[in-house]
């Protein structure tokens, strides 16, 4: 929990940070009248920013909306496709709805603004930043793969060839916004000739807010974003701290990507292949098992064991819903372990399985056996001599005799 909420604690200070840098990126440009502009193109900025304000002068050939035929200094116009296809998972064949976009049309043009001292002339067709686009046209149409032509209002798109492995085809959608000849606007970008256009290192940006409304903007995100954040980050450091931490160790953890000697049950998924790096550390015969779950579409684990050379010491499946087995012994090294797919069979999202490296003999054991609290228990070598001849024991000592107790009497 606190690793989470320090990362959304980062996020919103990333969007502080942004907002601060676009704030001094508006206060380091310098700013003069459309008048002056227009008379004295020069600007004191060694890359040429420059940024005005004034009211919108209408384009001299005007810019007319390609869907819904409106009047505007810049649009755009996205058409989706919207599809349905099959996917197969493990979990089962299913179908799922989708939408991917076929094409973005913009355009811009060349106006003015002026604030009463003169026009100056601003260029958008190369692109902005705007935050007044209004709706212009929004439409869905029935279709099919085979569409070739389709109308959306004034504008007429031909539909490139989409192929089977994309779904099939059940509509299209547009969705046009535009820029309109209106208002008031403040305009940031490189001043080129008696021009304003869009800087060759970043967007233009415009605001129907002006220069005051738009840095009051970026202030109010700002420290908004920077009093959460702040405060998310904060918080998560307790939490970290003193919150019950996961034991990546503990069975039905993920699984490393590398591991020591012996693993208890960690979970993982597989696509094509999924690699990890064995380090054994004490020589002895180990068993490595890839546990298949049951599944409607099952998987069949593939399990390769190479060491530090490349040579292939094991080379396993488990068949179609069994689990891959393989017992090696190893010496001290570095191993590679690959489980994969053995029928080569893919499925949407991967196979999901469990993974487990256990010791099963060698002369250092993984793990040290608990003390025997019960002295009168057979021990291990006793218990399995079984009704057959009694293992020799071993000449020992005499023990001492023991002191005797003495009751007291009753006076």
């Amino acid at each position: 929990m606190g690793i989470v909420l320090l990362i959304i604690g980062l996020a919103v200070l990333g969007f502080g940070v942004f907002n601060m840098m676009a704030a001094k990126r508006v206060l380091s440009a310098p700013f003069k009248k459309t008048g002056e502009l227009a008379k004295n193109p020069v600007s004191e900025d060694p890359r040429g920013a420059m940024s005005t304000e004034g009211k919108v002068v209408p384009p001299a050939q005007p810019l007319l909306s390609p869907a819904s035929k409106q009047p505007c200094l810049a649009y755009e116009l996205k058409i989706e496709r919207m599809y349905e296809k099959t996917e197969t998972t493990q979990d089962g064949t299913k179908t799922v709805k989708g939408t991917e976009t076929l094409d973005t049309i913009k355009g811009g043009t060349v106006f003015g603004l002026d604030d009463g001292t003169g026009p100056i002339s601003i260029d958008v067709s190369k692109g902005a930043d705007f935050d007044n686009m209004k709706d212009g046209f929004k439409k869905e149409i029935n279709g099919s793969s085979g569409s070739s032509h389709i109308q959306f209002g004034e504008y007429s798109y031909d539909v490139p060839v989409i192929g089977s492995d994309k779904g099939w085809t059940t509509g299209f959608k547009a969705t046009e916004k535009y820029v309109p000849v209106e208002g008031n606007l403040f305009v940031l970008g490189k001043l080129e000739g008696a021009s304003l256009v869009k800087p060759g290192w970043r967007a233009m940006m415009t605001s129907s807010k002006g220069r005051e409304g738009m840095l009051g903007s970026f202030e109010k995100k700002k420290k908004f974003s920077f009093i959460g954040g702040g405060l998310a980050a904060v918080l998560s450091i307790p939490l970290m701290m003193f919150g019950p931490k996961a034991d990546p160790n503990a069975a039905g953890a993920s699984c490393p990507s590398t591991m020591t000697d012996v693993r208890l049950r960690c979970t993982d998924n597989v696509s094509s292949e999924e690699l990890y790096t064995w380090t054994v550390t004490n020589a002895g015969r180990y068993e490595l098992t890839v546990f298949a779950p049951a599944k409607k579409f099952p998987f069949d684990p593939g399990l390769v064991i190479t060491d530090g050379s490349g040579a292939e010491v094991a080379n396993v499946s488990g068949g179609v819903g069994g689990n891959a087995v393989a017992t090696i012994d190893a010496k001290p090294g570095v191993y590679k372990v690959k489980v994969w797919p053995a029928d080569n069979i893919k499925v949407k999202g991967g196979y999901s399985y469990e993974l487990e490296i256990s010791r099963t003999g060698g002369s250092a054991p993984s793990i040290a056996a608990p003390l025997n609290d019960d002295a009168d228990a057979p021990t291990e070598d006793v218990a399995a001599a079984g009704e057959g001849d009694a293992p020799e024991a071993a000449p020992a000592e005499a023990a001492p005799a023991p002191k005797a107790k003495l009751k007291k009497g009753k006076k």
